[in-house]
C-alpha cells in the first residue's frame, strides 16, 4: 500500500467519536463553508446510507453543523455546535437522501443558502477522518484537500484554461493534479487543481480578474 502522508498511518488529529461519522463529517461541512466562502445563513442537510442511519448516536449531525460554523475536526466546540449555531441564528435541517449507489454509505449533502444564493457541496467521508468532496453545484470534483488546491468556478469558453494555467506558472507554482467539469447547457465549468505549495493573495487576486472567471477558492487545511 502506498502512503502519501504521515495521516495515511497515524490519522487526523480530531474529536471524536468516530473518525468517519464525526470528524469526516465535520471535515466535509468544513470544506463545504470555504468553498462557500462564508457561514450560511441556512442550510439543508442530506445524510446518505450509513449517514442518515446513525447520525445522531454518533454526533455527525452536531459534526457538521460546526463544520458550517468553521469549527475544524479537533475543535473542542462541535459537541457545542447546535448550542452555538443558535446563537449565531444559523438555522439548519436534516433530512435523508438517496444519492445513489456510485456514492460511499458515509455521504453528505450541503446546501448552503445567504439571501437568494444557493451553494452545493457533496461530500464523502471514506475512513480515518479522510474525506472526498465529489461535487460542486452539480459539478464534478474529486480531490481529497489533503494538499493545497485552488477551485476555480467559471464560464465554459475557449481560453478559460490556458490563462489559468499561465497566470499560476507566473508565480512560479507547480500544478501537482488538475481536473476539469462542465455543465454544457448551463456553459459553467469547475477547476481544481492540487498544487505543490501554497499560493499567495496575489495569485488569488490575480485568477479572479480573469477573464470569465466566477469564482476562485484556495484551500489549504
Amino acid at each position: 500500500m502506498r502512503y502519501h502522508s504521515i495521516f495515511d498511518v497515524i490519522g487526523h488529529i480530531m474529536v471524536g467519536p468516530s473518525s468517519s461519522h464525526t470528524a469526516g463529517a465535520c471535515r466535509i461541512a468544513f470544506i463545504a463553508r470555504l468553498l462557500f466562502g462564508r457561514t450560511p445563513k441556512t442550510a439543508t442537510i442530506g445524510l446518505h446510507g450509513s449517514f442518515a442511519e446513525t447520525y445522531q448516536g454518533h454526533g455527525t449531525d452536531k459534526a457538521i453543523i460546526a463544520g458550517l460554523l468553521g469549527f475544524p475536526p479537533d475543535d473542542e466546540r462541535i459537541p457545542m455546535a447546535k448550542e452555538i449555531a443558535a446563537t449565531q441564528s444559523v438555522k439548519y435541517s436534516f433530512e435523508t437522501v438517496d444519492l445513489g449507489p456510485d456514492y460511499h454509505p458515509n455521504s453528505v449533502q450541503i446546501d448552503m443558502y445567504d439571501g437568494n444564493e444557493k451553494f452545493t457541496v457533496i461530500g464523502s467521508s471514506i475512513g480515518g477522518g479522510n474525506i472526498i468532496i465529489n461535487e460542486i453545484n452539480g459539478l464534478e470534483a474529486g480531490f481529497s484537500a489533503e494538499f493545497p488546491t485552488l477551485v476555480i468556478i467559471n464560464y465554459d469558453r475557449v481560453g478559460v484554461i490556458a490563462r489559468i494555467s499561465d497566470t499560476i506558472s507566473k508565480f512560479k507554482i507547480n500544478i501537482g493534479s488538475m481536473k476539469l467539469d462542465r455543465d454544457m447547457h448551463k456553459k459553467i465549468g469547475l477547476c481544481w487543481l492540487e498544487l505543490d505549495s501554497a499560493v499567495p493573495e496575489e495569485l488569488i487576486n490575480a485568477l479572479e480578474k480573469l477573464p470569465d472567471v466566477i469564482m476562485v477558492r484556495f484551500i489549504n487545511v
